[in-house]
């Protein structure tokens, strides 16, 4: 049994940081052996940020916690996880033969004592200034892999095409990409992303292979990491014994971001079919890295925690304590768009989840419970009267549900509006004094009408790996999903308005598959829905794609007045709809007794998204109602 190591206490007064010296390896590094000769060895000093000294940062994911080596650390044995004995290892080889100046890291789980709650808080109150001042920060991947090599000579190769386009316009989407270009510069742009489609390819798709599997490193899911990159203004990606400028990485990724929007857009592209499989397939890849390329340095806690959604649906980011979910992002905080939050180790989580609620929907308004609901996973606890509000997100949930209009770090398409919605247009609210004992949320809504009836889910979009498995799939569900509304009635009186009720409602009305546009949808998705249901894989497929995003853990539900939405998964006969002033959409919530309810999530009503009386009718008057 190892001792646990003694620290000696940082003057906080001074904003002392501890750091690490690590000694050349008198072996080669990047072999396994075993032997004292081996041993990686550090030395730690102490260094205050009022004189900032020079030094490192790494980023890396801490791994198996359980499955762990042993470094010296001033003479004595010191426990690290495998992974960072291992980028401790590989970086002091490839480091040492460098000339330069002796190889000082910070690592914070060496450079902190881990047994300290007050000592944590400290730290990663001033994680911010850390990764700021670093000279550099090494972001560790991990060892190579059989295909990391080509992934990054595959991204590095990239650089010269990506500032080019640079040069052209401010971001993809100001790019038409069309069929047909009539601009000669958008038809040059597209010709360069044919042949980068085309060499991405080649040989059994080995390069777009190694780049989706170099994304999908542990690395790129750790929560911590986002403010690691974001924070530093120099990094450096290592993997194994190659290393990679952060802006080169950067511009290759940039650039198959283009590519993805291209095929998106356009479809079938360099003569290759399966084009949404492939969309599918970079966004996937891309996905993973979004977080840690685009987040901005000064962020708003909405912006932030949008993230976290969008990351849930399918590569959620990981943490070993669920309370750096929070915690984790602080240092990027705008605080001139933010309510103040403070990482406090001495929480549990649950008590976390409720002040950052609260705070959130205070300073943010009912827009902020787009993020809140009672997932399948949690309903029985919920009606029993657990301790988290159905108000209050739970942002380390794989349940977390991504709003029908997420905020986006992007400059998007559909005039760059805040919202692809507007229910309650003209209305708003304040909720700071809305809250009580017992965890209520006291507001005003509109009630709309109730649930009468249930479509089935449509089976979701990863499982299809090809067009044509797609868009079939997606017309027989729409066979079914016909029979919710059958014919005209008092909200839709007219065929055409049934007809439209029909097509726009599997999409959520959207003119393109991702959340963070605005485009609504227009003739031409209304093309690619009729295509779809006349067999027209090619043409169809773009609605499929736009359906396959919108339908995923959402199911269809008809009102008892005729409305036609879509709601959670959770969502149950006999829960209603309402409009809340200050959101952008409708809600499912579910009775409680007395004038509560629990919030199930957001719903897409198809007639009431741009409040639109002449389609919907008048909802009631205001009532005053209790979230719980």
């Amino acid at each position: 049994m190892v001792p646990p190591f003694q620290y000696r206490d940082l003057s906080l007064d001074r904003k002392e940081i501890r750091l690490i010296e690590v000694e050349p390896l008198e072996v080669d590094g990047f072999e396994s052996r075993s032997g004292p000769e081996s041993v990686v060895r550090c030395h730690l000093k102490h260094a205050s940020l009022n004189d900032p000294p020079w030094y490192r940062a790494l980023s890396y994911v801490w791994g198996d916690p359980t499955h762990t080596s042993q470094i010296l650390l001033d003479g004595q044995r010191f426990h690290v996880t495998a992974n960072l004995e291992s980028a401790l290892r590989h970086v002091a080889a490839v480091r040492q033969q460098e000339a330069g100046p002796a190889l000082t890291l910070w690592v914070d789980a060496i450079c902190i004592n881990q047994q300290n709650e007050d000592e944590k808080m400290h730290q990663v109150s001033q994680m911010k200034t850390i990764f700021e001042t670093a000279s550099e920060t090494l972001l560790w991947l991990g060892p190579a892999s059989e295909d990391s090599d080509l992934a990054i000579d595959t991204l590095r190769s990239m650089n010269s095409m990506a500032i080019s386009m640079k040069g052209l316009f401010s971001s993809w989407s100001a790019v038409p990409f069309a069929e047909k270009p009539s601009d000669p510069l958008v038809a040059a742009v597209q010709s360069v992303l044919d042949q980068v489609l085309i060499e991405l390819c080649r040989d059994d798709s080995a390069r777009l292979r190694s780049i989706s599997a170099l994304f999908d490193r542990p690395w790129f899911r750790r929560v911590w990491v986002i403010q690691e990159r974001v924070l530093s203004f120099n990094s450096t990606v290592c993997c194994g014994r190659e290393s990679i400028m952060w802006g080169i990485f950067y511009d290759g990724f940039w650039l198959l971001c283009g590519l993805r929007d291209y095929i998106n857009l356009v479809g079938c592209v360099a003569g290759r079919g399966d084009s949404s499989a492939l969309a599918t397939y970079l966004t996937t890849a891309l996905d993973k890295v979004v977080p840690v390329a685009f987040t901005p340095r000064r962020s708003s806690v909405f912006l932030l925690f949008s993230l976290l959604s969008r990351m849930a649906t399918q590569n959620q980011l990981q943490a070993s304590d669920r309370r750096d979910y929070v915690f984790a992002l602080l240092g990027l905080i705008d605080p001139g768009k933010s309510p103040s939050i403070m990482a406090d180790y001495t929480k549990d989580w649950p008590s976390i989840q409720v002040k950052v609620a609260k705070a959130c929907l205070a300073y943010y308004g009912p827009s902020f419970l787009s993020f809140a609901g009672v997932y399948e996973s949690t309903e029985s606890s919920a009606v029993a009267g657990r301790a988290i509000p159905s108000w209050a997100p739970d942002w380390s949930s794989e349940h977390l549900p991504q709003p029908l209009s997420v905020a986006s770090v992007f400059v998007v398409r559909g005039n760059n509006r805040r919202s692809a919605y507007s229910v309650s247009a003209g209305y708003t609210q304040t909720l700071s004094r809305g809250f009580s004992e017992g965890h209520r949320l006291a507001l005003g809504a509109f009630l709309v009408d109730e649930v009468v009836e249930l479509g089935r889910p449509f089976a979701q979009a990863e499982t299809f790996t090809q067009d044509t498995a797609r868009v079939e799939s997606l017309a027989l569900w729409l066979r079914d999903f016909d029979e919710i509304l059958p014919s005209t009635n008092e909200v839709y009186q007219t065929l055409e308005q049934v007809k439209e009720a029909l097509w726009r409602t599997p999409i959520a009305d959207r003119g393109l598959p991702h959340n963070w546009e605005r485009e609504r949808a227009s003739d031409q998705t209304f093309a690619t829905y009729q295509a779809l249901r006349a067999g027209q894989v090619i043409q169809g497929v773009k609605y499929a794609n736009i359906a396959n995003s919108q339908l995923y853990r959402r199911r269809p539900f008809r009102s008892c007045r005729g409305h036609l939405g879509l709601g959670p998964l959770g969502t149950s006969t006999g829960d209603s709809i309402w409009v809340i002033p200050g959101a952008d959409v409708p809600f499912i919530l579910r009775p409680a007794g007395n004038n509560t309810f629990l919030v199930i999530g957001e719903a897409y009503v198809h007639g009431i998204m741009d409040n639109e009386p002449w389609i919907s009718p008048p909802v009631g008057q205001l009532q005053k109602i209790e979230l719980i």
